[in-house]
């Protein structure tokens, strides 16, 4: 795997700098990018469709966010879906364990799957492995 693309969508820093660490300690191939609300992760996305740039393969994304939230960030993505030829797998991650949230999710076909934090590295290498085989 070479410079495989993971954007985590998240307000919350000690999370993003925990799951950098644990991912770069997994590989070091890895091209992490992060933001800290679904405004700034759907407007890099647009940034990437219209310049042709390589995708995420894989997304983590938090519900409650500033700005625009993890619904909001989906509602945008499923917009610019026609637009993305190659799979990206966007993973809810969240600290919430409302079943509300749980089923809202269930409802949109863009996700893959729901976390509860904290998201352990098991977890995180399972991911690795459903987006990228073996070849990480």
């Amino acid at each position: 795997m070479k410079n495989a693309g993971i954007w985590l969508v998240d307000d919350d820093e000690i999370y993003i700098h925990v799951t950098k660490k644990v991912l770069a300690h997994l590989s070091d191939e890895i091209e992490i990018s992060s933001f800290d609300n679904g405004l700034k992760a759907i407007e890099h996305l647009k940034e990437c469709l219209e310049d042709a740039s390589e995708l995420p393969r894989l997304i983590l994304l938090d519900i409650n966010m500033p700005v625009m939230d993890g619904w909001g960030f989906l509602n945008e993505f499923k917009k610019l879906n026609s637009k993305i030829t190659k799979p990206v797998k966007i993973y809810m991650v969240t600290s919430s364990k409302d079943q509300r949230d749980h089923s809202k999710a269930e409802e949109f076909e863009e996700l893959s799957g729901y976390l509860v934090k904290p998201v352990f590295e098991d977890q995180l290498v399972a991911l690795l492995t459903e987006c990228y085989g073996d070849n990480w």
